[in-house]
């Protein structure tokens, strides 16, 4: 039975040098996981043989030598799902099992849309992304899909969302009609989170404090490498609170902060204020420092409760950073015991369906690559390799 467990473990070591390395070599192998090289070479025959790696066969060099095979994670074994369920839009993407987006689709929505029609516009963007890549929902190895307001254990909104009528919404149910393979649902600030520790801005650092500053402003927080949720999945929904003043955040760009309605924001506005600001006028400079402040009562909360290393920023209002984040950081500093690092988002706009990806992928990684690798549930043939296409059965 311990040279079971010994061989499972290894095998899970040399997968995820190959992951996170991209295609190595025996040699890159063995120093990154201080295994024999006859282990190494029986350890990657087996993932070959269990459908995860592919040999990729070394190119002549044109000089006599030939350089040594590669082995390759088989990202393309089949697609994951990340959708973000907007209240003014819907997105989907489609990604290989390393997280790579295939497909990109998007659709405005009505934000009044009450929960059938809503649901129907999922299900038709769903459809008309895979139809993109030529998939269908058997092709999917999990989905995972973002909403709005606090998420409990049953994937449901129950306590409050900004979607009307989503409180009551069985949204795992109505996916898994759909997809025969896991399906989570997680809140939407949370999950870009997820995806900037993974590919973004908040990579390597285990305590952060995630602001998303656009439309909305809310927050997501990482303690100890672990995502914060709460006993029913509100942690962070600091915003709630009137002093802090973050639903109303995006009315101050508009110089009216009186309402805080969700479906009444005006993008438009907001962009506006910050294009006037950046050059040079007085009063949109004014509503700007104010929108920073408002930003930063919230995040300074957040500093002082949770200490973390690394603040990072994301949301719609990211890309007039250089106005409103100087002053966040000027306020944040003088109301915190230690500044953290304040960082701002790089992923751009579908952040949070990327990492509605991650959550996708992490389904995939606790079913079939830790605690025991699971075979992967197809193999490619020539003929799909050529093609490029994802086969899942």
């Amino acid at each position: 039975m311990a040279t079971i467990q010994v061989r499972e473990y290894n095998l899970e070591r040399t997968l995820g040098a190959i992951r996170s390395s991209g295609p190595s070599t025996t040699s890159e192998l063995t120093r990154a996981t201080g295994l024999s090289r006859p282990s190494i070479n029986s350890l990657v025959s087996e993932l070959v043989g269990l459908g995860w790696v592919d040999v990729v066969e070394p190119v002549l060099d044109g000089q006599g030598g030939r350089p040594p095979q590669r082995f390759a994670f088989r990202s393309r074994a089949g697609l994951l799902v990340g959708l973000d369920i907007g209240v003014h839009r819907i997105s989907v993407l489609l990604a290989d099992l390393d997280g790579t987006v295939l497909v990109d689709h998007q659709v405005a929505v009505d934000p009044t849309l009450a929960p059938p029609e809503r649901l129907g516009a999922i299900d038709q963007t769903l459809r008309e992304a895979l139809a993109e890549h030529g998939a269908s929902p058997k092709d999917v190895w999990a989905v995972g899909a973002a909403v709005t307001g606090p998420v409990d254990a049953t994937g449901r909104t129950s306590l409050f969302s900004p979607l009307p009528g989503w409180t009551d919404v069985d949204l795992v149910g109505h996916l898994s009609a759909t997809f025969p393979c896991p399906v989570s649902v997680e809140n939407d600030v949370k999950l870009a989170l997820l995806a900037e520790h993974a590919w973004g801005a908040a990579q390597g650092a285990d305590d952060v404090v995630y602001i998303l500053a656009g439309l909305r402003t809310g927050a997501a927080a990482f303690v100890n490498g672990v995502l914060v949720k709460g006993h029913a999945g509100a942690a962070g929904e600091i915003g709630r609170l009137p002093v802090v003043r973050w639903k109303k955040a995006i009315g101050i760009l508009r110089g009216d902060d009186a309402g805080d309605d969700e479906l009444d924001v005006d993008a438009a506005a907001a962009s506006t204020t910050f294009e006037t600001a950046r050059r040079g006028d007085p009063g949109a400079r004014r509503l700007v420092r104010e929108y920073a402040r408002a930003v930063a009562t919230g995040a300074s909360a957040l500093v002082l409760t949770l200490d973390p290393e690394v603040v990072v920023l994301g949301g719609g209002s990211t890309p007039w950073a250089d106005l409103w984040v100087p002053e966040f950081s000027a306020m944040v500093g003088r109301s915190v015991i230690r500044m953290p690092d304040v960082r701002v988002s790089t992923l751009g706009g579908d952040h949070v369906a990327r990492g509605a990806v991650r959550l996708a992928m992490s389904q995939v990684e606790s079913s079939h690559l830790t605690g025991g690798i699971r075979p992967a549930r197809a193999r490619l043939t020539d003929a799909d390799e050529g093609a490029a296409q994802p086969v899942a059965t």
